[in-house]
């Protein structure tokens, strides 16, 4: 299923250190860990009886990580400083740690820049040049895909000059204007993506009694405010000197709000108190623009986090499916019918278990809600718990219809005992009167005892056996029910919280 090689520098011989298909060749443990907003990395255990236990050299050994099934490579990466341990057994094992070919960014220091109306893909592409001119050849990369835009060209950037290429990269860009960067190893080179999400939809759905282990769903409505006080640009004033200074108080809107500074929302209010929170335009100054910006915000807030976790099964593993695979990035259709879920959801981090794949984990990002789709949910969670307490209600019906069936059959039970003591009876009354009886007379009433007798012991087995699977089926919704009626006041406990405004 994986293969893990490692070469010494960039064009080095790769040697395998880790094969399904070489029991010799086997690493004790090995982790792969992505994360969208962060960069790749690799640990792993090799026993000293591996041939390439003292060749992992910093920064210059490489390591790759090919899933052969589908023949693509998971993870590629230089090897960072390695430990070596003894247990407590006297057994020797080397911990190595690598980092996605990402890093190659934080090899090299931008070049202090300033300019205005510049495009985005301008910008990062001036910032790979300088990176190009400082590092090795094989760590020069080409400009990709470069989707993201921003609200307007016409904005002045400027790059500090002691930060590294992926510093710079992340505060400039990312974190200004949003969006995903990706370093391709292709052919011809390293290329690097800009774009606002990196992601497909995966044709595997995570589903309840298929691939789905666990799945737990949390929603924090913490962050979520019922008042808002929208703050536009700081007024200019004059000092002594004639000289510009920027320090009075921010634009408020009482000018156009009956003298108030804040813009309330009654249902949210009603939901969580008064929660005020302060939002702020820099480049509005003019009061009628700042209270409709506020407005806007204050109706479309989307702060309250839907969380999950998930544990699935990868069915790309096994040998006779042909489906997509996990992947980092990539959503799902995730369905929970008992917990009334059945959304697309991002794997935005993921853990993969190289020695043991079925041990591997996904994180689902959060997912942002507004007050339409928090009540929405709350409603959709009543009815998952009403859809449970039916089917208790359903189940204890079958009980009670099971007790009685029990009952039937217990006194049918009693019955053919009495029988079978009846019969014995006869037997014994014939045994003293065998002497008084014609030999043809005693055959016949023996034949008819033997043949009651059989009826009897057949249906006592069929009884005894029925009286097993009444108390086997009777046992097993009880312990369904149980589980159940724990559930339901899980679910209970969390929607109280929910509308309570807590965390759960």
């Amino acid at each position: 299923m994986y293969r893990v090689t490692v070469r010494q520098g960039w064009d080095g011989k790769e040697t395998t250190i880790h094969s399904e298909n070489m029991n010799s060749v086997k690493l004790l443990s090995a982790k792969i860990t992505k994360d969208v907003d962060s960069i790749d990395s690799f640990a792993f255990n090799v026993s000293p009886k591996s041939s390439q236990y003292n060749a992992f050299k910093y920064r210059t050994t490489f390591v790759k990580v090919t899933n052969t099934k589908l023949g693509k490579v998971l993870f590629e990466g230089r090897v960072l400083p390695t430990t070596d341990s003894m247990d407590s057994s006297g057994l020797f094992n080397k911990t190595v740690t690598c980092e996605g070919l990402t890093a190659f960014l934080h090899d090299s220091i931008q070049d202090y820049y300033a300019l205005s109306n510049n495009d985005l893909k301008a910008f990062l592409g001036h910032m790979i040049d300088v990176h190009n001119r400082q590092v090795d050849s094989y760590k020069r990369i080409k400009l990709g895909q470069v989707t993201v835009t921003s609200p307007s060209d016409n904005v002045y950037k400027s790059i500090d000059d002691s930060k590294t290429t992926y510093d710079t990269i992340k505060e400039k860009l990312i974190d200004k204007y949003g969006g995903e960067i990706r370093l391709r190893h292709e052919p011809d080179g390293l290329y690097l993506d800009y774009m606002p999400e990196i992601a497909t939809l995966s044709g595997q759905n995570i589903r309840l009694a298929s691939n789905l282990l666990s799945l737990k769903r949390a929603v924090d409505p913490s962050e979520a405010y019922s008042v808002i006080k929208p703050l536009g640009a700081r007024a200019e004033s004059k000092n002594e000197t004639g000289d510009s200074e920027i320090s009075q108080p921010r634009l408020t809107i009482e000018a156009v709000n009956n003298g108030s500074s804040v813009l309330s929302s009654q249902s949210m209010i009603q939901k969580i108190g008064y929660v005020v929170h302060a939002e702020v335009w820099d480049d509005v100054k003019v009061a009628s623009i700042l209270k409709s910006k506020g407005q806007a915000a204050l109706d479309s807030q989307r702060e309250i986090k839907e969380q999950f976790q998930v544990t699935a099964i990868d069915l790309s593993l096994l040998t006779d499916r042909m489906v997509d695979s996990f992947e980092c990035g990539n959503y799902h259709q995730t369905i929970n019918p008992l917990m009334g879920i059945n959304e697309r959801l991002r794997i935005v981090g993921q853990s993969l278990d190289i020695c043991e794949p079925f041990n591997s984990t996904l994180s689902i990002g959060d997912k942002l809600l507004g007050q339409a789709d928090y009540e929405a949910l709350i409603k959709k969670q009543g009815e998952a718990i009403d859809v449970l307490k039916s089917r208790v209600a359903a189940q204890t019906a079958k009980i009670v219809t099971i007790s009685n069936e029990m009952k039937t059959t217990n006194e049918a039970l009693s019955s053919a005992q009495k029988e079978l003591s009846s019969l014995k009876t006869e037997y014994d009354k014939l045994i003293e009167d065998i002497g008084n009886k014609d030999f043809k007379a005693i055959m016949y009433k023996l034949t008819e005892l033997e043949n009651q007798t059989t009826t009897i012991i057949t249906n006592l087995g069929e009884i005894g056996q029925n009286v097993l699977d009444l108390e086997t089926f009777k046992t097993t919704q009880e312990t369904i029910n149980t589980k159940q009626e724990t559930t339901n006041e899980d679910f209970e406990k969390r929607i109280l919280a929910l509308e309570n405004g807590g965390n759960k």
